[in-house]
């Protein structure tokens, strides 16, 4: 298992693209190599241990999703929203049949930016204590 963990987003405002770099740079500041991309620069998912998805419902993510839906199903992996709640019924679908995580929630025009921090603290120790090969301080 590696210690690589792709923070992949799709963002049509700022927002989910920025909470992506705040969750990438405190997965990194927990000793977890991390790499941001949006998901149509994501071309594959190998040497990734765990993969952080930002805003699936929009079409972006639904075909990164197809892409790579095989490796997705063995790969540990977590939803984040932009949106408040409820979150839409795709996603939820999509949660299910890939058996990830989430997804969570960070509000609307202004993300709390402190939450998406602490979850990305939250996620470096899931994945110490889920996987060996992932470190943490």
């Amino acid at each position: 298992m590696t210690d690589r963990v792709l923070v992949a987003y799709t963002s049509k405002i700022a927002a989910t693209d920025e909470i992506a770099q705040i969750i990438g740079t405190e997965l990194a500041g927990c000793g977890l190599r991390v790499t941001v991309l949006s998901v149509a620069a994501a071309e594959t998912l190998h040497g990734f241990g765990a993969v952080i998805m930002g805003d699936a419902a929009a079409r972006d993510a639904h075909r990164f999703v197809r892409r790579h839906k095989a490796s997705l199903k063995q790969t540990p992996m977590w939803l984040f929203h932009r949106g408040a709640p409820p979150v839409p019924n795709d996603v939820t679908r999509m949660v299910r049949r890939l058996g990830a995580s989430g997804p969570v929630s960070f509000a609307g025009a202004a993300p709390d930016w402190d939450r998406a921090k602490a979850w990305a603290r939250y996620l470096a120790d899931q994945l110490t204590v889920l996987h060996r090969g992932f470190v943490s301080n």
